[in-house]
């Protein structure tokens, strides 16, 4: 009879996972410390705009920090800067320019996570391959997300605008449009959110993982609530704290470092709550 995987028992996996191959938190630190002693990398606005008025429609100057922006395609942890946090001083590209930073960042950050995510399947399945087993199985880890991100996006982009659209011509709905869309990622990352662990464990092409991470929340739902519920709460309130405490002297690292280690830990918890459920499942 199959033992129950409790969310702990995932989590200890996880952390364990970390603690028998801790190398692998060189990607996190690595990211983490770019964004921390690199300069951030800005939109330059058009000398005829009023700046004042410009900061006030695009945000914050971190808020369009090119960097910032790797988030669509990063599966790895990081400690990003805060508001008050002291970085090197920006360049402002023109718009341009500003995508194409964006675009190579981002594709960037697709590989390296492809990387990590390979890694971590290494680890937890006690897998020795050769180097040229791992690249190519990288690189195909890295097209399909990519493919998937690409439908995803072909999904949001119409909603997004459609969205914006009525928003424009009927302001009083602009919160009802707001608390929408928070229902609307919640339930995405509920429903599809397990979809990079499925390409990384079972070698499924996009869109049976798509279909597969469907299946799995639709059986899973309440198991898949609650761990992601307690993930959030770990990431998000460890991410503070070590944001806190880097922005002491002599800080930096040691919270850099704890960062990686919760949030890789929990990133080899998602692989194995996803590898213990998979063969749990019915056939759809």
């Amino acid at each position: 009879m199959r033992q129950t995987l409790h969310i702990t028992d995932a989590l200890a996996v996880g952390y364990t996972v970390i603690h028998r191959q801790p190398f692998i938190l060189l990607f996190s630190i690595g990211l983490s410390v770019y964004l921390w002693l690199g300069s951030a990398i800005t939109l330059a606005m058009p000398f005829s705009y009023n700046q004042s008025v410009a900061a006030q429609w695009i945000g914050t100057l971190h808020a369009v920090d090119a960097r910032t922006l790797l988030v669509v395609t990063n599966s790895i942890p990081i400690l990003a800067p805060g508001l008050d946090a002291v970085v090197p001083p920006p360049p402002a590209l023109p718009v341009m320019e500003f995508a194409g930073v964006v675009m190579i960042l981002n594709v960037i950050t697709l590989a390296l996570s492809s990387w990590f995510l390979v890694s971590l399947r290494q680890i937890i399945l006690r897998e020795r391959l050769p180097w040229q087993t791992v690249l190519r199985r990288t690189l195909n880890v890295a097209l399909r997300l990519s493919i998937v991100f690409v439908l995803i996006g072909c999904v949001i982009a119409p909603i997004g605008g459609l969205s914006l659209l009525t928003m424009l011509l009927m302001p009083a709905t602009t919160t009802l449009i707001y608390y929408g869309w928070i229902v609307l990622v919640i339930a995405g990352l509920i429903g599809f959110g397990f979809t990079p662990e499925i390409i990384t464990l079972s070698d499924e092409r996009p869109l049976q993982a798509l279909y597969q991470s469907w299946q799995f929340a639709r059986q899973r739902w309440l198991a898949i609530t609650t761990f992601l519920a307690i993930c959030t709460v770990i990431e998000v309130g460890f991410a503070q704290l070590w944001r806190s405490l880097a922005t002491q002297p002599g800080w930096l690292a040691p919270a850099i470092i704890g960062n990686a280690c919760i949030g890789s830990g929990i990133r080899a918890a998602r692989l194995q709550f996803y590898r213990y459920h998979a063969a749990t499942l019915l056939p759809a």
